[in-house]
């Protein structure tokens, strides 16, 4: 399974120190060069040491790509985002965003969609970090006022 990430999943993921056991699923992970350039230097650097793909429109592809968004007339996603669903379009991979508007308008495409918790519950079930150590580092999720608490207490309860 190939799966095209967001800057939000690397972000969420660094910030609660797992973004090196999301690289260490079975899983392909890839980005687009729009959505890496949305993170910091100290950000890249993390992502770049990690084994994923960074995806780049070549110039054919570029005014094919700007020429469709554009097409898209108001929608509330931005080219880094479109850029992602398209590359999971074409790759028939796997989107991976916390973007409720992005995670729309895949859905309404018919690509595949997943978030964060998908990918926590594939870290909680394939990792080799100790259960204590998965739960402090989920328990710093609350302070994510976006991601829905509910969901991050139920991963915190699988880990009791």
């Amino acid at each position: 399974m190939l799966v095209v990430s967001d800057a939000n999943i690397f972000i969420d993921l660094e910030r609660i120190g797992l973004l090196i056991e999301f690289s260490k699923l079975d899983i392909g992970i890839a980005t687009s060069d729009f959505v890496f350039n949305e993170l910091n230097a100290k950000q890249q650097l993390l992502v770049k040491s990690l084994d994923l793909d960074v995806y780049s429109l070549d110039s054919d592809e570029l005014i094919t790509f700007f020429t469709e968004y554009q097409a898209l007339g108001r929608v509330k996603i931005s080219h880094q985002d479109y850029s992602i669903y398209y590359f999971a379009k074409k790759l028939d991979a796997t989107l991976l965003s916390n973007d409720k508007a992005l995670r729309k308008f895949s859905t309404q495409k018919s690509v595949d969609v997943k978030g964060i918790f998908y990918i926590l519950d594939m870290i909680i079930q394939q990792s080799k970090l100790s259960k204590d150590d998965l739960k402090k580092s989920i328990t710093l999720l609350l302070d994510n006022s976006w991601l829905p608490k509910d969901e991050i207490h139920k991963r915190l309860e699988r880990l009791t």
